[in-house]
């Protein structure tokens, strides 16, 4: 219940804040595992994919976060998966699956961390390596204008001024068969980044 009252109020917020627009949302799959893998420019990312999907999602997120027991509290209630970015976290990485397997969603931000120019940054093979163990699809997801509305370094967003758009892109699907091929994990890699780029492009 939490999660959908604090869903309802973002969408509120950012509709009347800074006019959010979803595209593509039927690409969204109604059912099943899903890893929904997103661009990463603003602390209000999060924020944005949770108030634009249909269903709920079960982030990963830097572990730091946690550090702040206001946010600590917001994010552990919305199911948030503490990640240790330095180190390979099995632990994570063991609830990912776990979620996936329950045939929920989990939302990823391959490329590991903000990107400080609002470009697309080099993915992690992160959620390359999850799809392929669990069987699931990822669906690629464009954030355009919150780099602008809430960059580094200002300590409140800014209101009014810009749009948001998001952009649901088509389910990417794996071969399980080659989960040890690397070289086609980083073919998969490389379409899935040039999928979130176009999605993602101020132009398009």
């Amino acid at each position: 219940m939490f999660y959908y009252v604090v869903r309802a109020l973002l969408w509120l917020l950012l509709k009347v804040f800074w006019r959010m627009e979803i595209i593509g949302i039927e690409n969204l799959p109604e059912s099943g595992g899903l890893i929904i893998a997103s661009n990463h420019v603003s602390y209000l990312d999060p924020a944005v994919l949770a108030a634009s999907s249909k269903r709920k999602i079960y982030f990963i997120t830097k572990k730091e976060v946690f550090k702040n027991s206001f946010v600590s509290f917001i994010f552990k209630n919305l199911n948030t998966i503490s990640v240790d970015r330095e180190n390979t976290d099995i632990l994570a990485f063991k609830k990912a699956i776990s979620i996936l397997r329950e045939e929920k969603v989990l939302g990823i931000f391959p490329e590991g961390r903000r990107s400080s120019n609002g470009n697309l940054q080099e993915l992690k093979l992160g959620a390359i390596r999850i799809a392929m163990k669990t069987g699931v699809p990822i669906l690629p997801v464009g954030i355009i204008g919150t780099h602008k509305i809430y960059p580094r370094g200002i300590k409140f967003p800014i209101l009014f001024k810009h749009k948001i758009i998001v952009k649901y892109g088509a389910p990417q699907y794996l071969n399980q068969l080659k989960s040890k091929d690397k070289i086609y994990q980083n073919e998969e890699l490389n379409i899935l980044g040039n999928k979130i780029k176009e999605l993602s492009a101020i132009n398009t």
